[in-house]
């Protein structure tokens, strides 16, 4: 099985790079699963169905957000699109549209896929080392094979997250990388 994980996918350059480049990569390293952070793809802020599509079409498997996901109102006619996820997180689930997570068929293997924010200089969310751990747990009853995006400013809150997860969740990747890794 192999995986490619995408940062933040920036604005038409962004999509450029990942339009130009995803699929030749793709069949060049026989990448089976794709996963992108797309919460700055349109003009660097939010996402809409077109630029989704562009992604998706690219050959993006699945899209995940972050501080910018609400930014632009197209994401409310896409949001439900189960390739697409927001922060799991967010404070009064039963009020947010979307899915923080994800389960997803590959061939004879399936990939959870879980996208939680930090709080530390973003937002008051609920805490993500509780939510991700309540997350990976009920999703290790259907695979093992699990990855997280941490979208956060703080480097320190990234790592933390993935010692919290240790032996649960196969990777913990840091998403919000206009932030300099400098903590």
């Amino acid at each position: 099985m192999r995986i490619l994980f995408i940062g933040d996918v920036v604005g038409r350059p962004g999509r450029r790079a990942v339009t130009s480049y995803l699929p030749v990569l793709r069949q060049q390293k026989e990448i089976d699963f794709v996963v992108a952070n797309g919460e700055n793809a349109a003009s660097g802020k939010g996402l809409t169905q077109s630029v989704a599509e562009e992604l998706f079409k690219a050959g993006v498997d699945v899209l995940t957000g972050g501080n910018h996901t609400w930014k632009n109102k197209d994401i409310f006619k896409i949001i439900d699109d189960p390739r697409i996820l927001r922060p799991a997180n967010y404070p009064n689930l039963a009020e947010i549209p979307g899915r923080g997570c994800g389960l997803y068929d590959v061939g004879e293997h399936r990939i959870g896929v879980i996208n939680l924010m930090g709080r530390v200089f973003l937002a008051n969310l609920d805490c993500p080392f509780s939510v991700g751990m309540e997350l990976a747990e009920s999703l290790r009853e259907q695979t093992s094979l699990i990855l997280v995006d941490m979208h956060a400013e703080a480097t320190s809150e990234k790592v933390a997250l993935a010692w919290h997860l240790d032996g649960i969740v196969t990777a913990v990747i840091g998403t919000h990388t206009h932030i300099p890794t400098a903590d």
